[in-house]
């Protein structure tokens, strides 16, 4: 099983990198990049990054997939809560055409929860997945190193 303050420090971390992650698609062009990011690359990213700060001292499958699925659905939460009102007030102020469909989104509250948590665990299982990839590659070269 995985210990609190090592859950704690995942939310955390990857709450930092979705609100990150939640800035940059404030450029129309990069929403895209942004959220193929927030899909596949914030669990494995925060997989090494606590790896290198030696929160993690071994891997195991258990663990990684917890890591991945928490990271996934803290990061997303982490966008959504820095993204929409950011591009809700951008498009009230300035009528981008590219959101649009936000100002859609906040007249209808009760489609816009909904969606955000089933787009946060749709996230969660993909990077659960994408972690699990990272860890058995980590522990594939790790185990080659030792031979």
């Amino acid at each position: 099983m995985i210990d609190k303050l090592l859950l704690k420090t995942v939310v955390i971390f990857s709450f930092v990198t979705g609100a990150i992650l939640g800035i940059i698609p404030l450029i129309p062009a990069f929403i895209w990049l942004a959220f193929l990011l927030l899909m596949l690359f914030t669990a494995p990213f925060i997989l090494i990054y606590l790896k290198r700060l030696d929160f993690i001292k071994e891997y195991n499958m258990e663990q990684t997939l917890i890591i991945g699925g928490v990271s996934g659905f803290s990061a997303c939460i982490g966008f959504a809560v820095i993204y929409l009102p950011i591009a809700f007030i951008l498009q009230l102020i300035f009528k981008i055409q590219s959101f649009i469909w936000i100002k859609v989104l906040f007249t209808n509250i009760g489609f816009l929860i909904p969606m955000v948590i089933l787009t946060a665990l749709t996230c969660a299982l993909i990077n659960a997945f994408s972690a699990f990839l990272t860890s058995y590659f980590l522990f594939f070269n790790q185990g080659k190193g030792n031979k």
